[in-house]
């Protein structure tokens, strides 16, 4: 088998959306891999803001999401499971600077043998929408 990483769209507002990010790693760590397209939500918005991330993820696997641009930054890892919550401070806005696209990305680290999973709901503010 292959590793197998899938996107749901939970919530396609007006201003929220909700993803949800699902993998089963059996062959490799997951390489760069963008989880949310601005293009793919309507209305279409230019980037997003995270609210709040719930995460669950097996063995030693570590996530870690990024901001797609030129050079891509990152938002922050995760392992473990639990819940962040970035609302009371006006949540994580998109800083990435030069070829900035709006999209987010997730990449893996921890992968050794055998088969390993993770899942992902992020709760999302659409910024500048069309």
């Amino acid at each position: 088998m292959a590793n197998v990483i899938s996107t749901q769209i939970l919530e396609d507002g007006e201003r929220n959306a909700v993803v949800k990010i699902t993998g089963v790693l059996d062959t490799s760590n997951a390489s760069v891999t963008t989880i949310v397209d601005p293009a793919s939500y309507s209305p279409v918005p230019t980037q997003f803001r995270i609210d709040q991330i719930d995460y669950s993820m097996s063995g030693s696997l570590q996530i870690r999401l990024f901001w797609d641009a030129t050079t891509d930054v990152d938002i922050l890892p995760i392992a473990g499971r639990g819940t962040m919550n970035f609302k009371h401070f006006g949540g994580l806005s998109n800083n990435a600077g030069a070829g900035k696209t709006g999209k987010i990305q997730l990449a893996t680290n921890g992968w050794t043998t055998g088969t390993e999973v993770f899942s992902v709901v992020l709760r999302l503010v659409k910024q500048d929408p069309q």
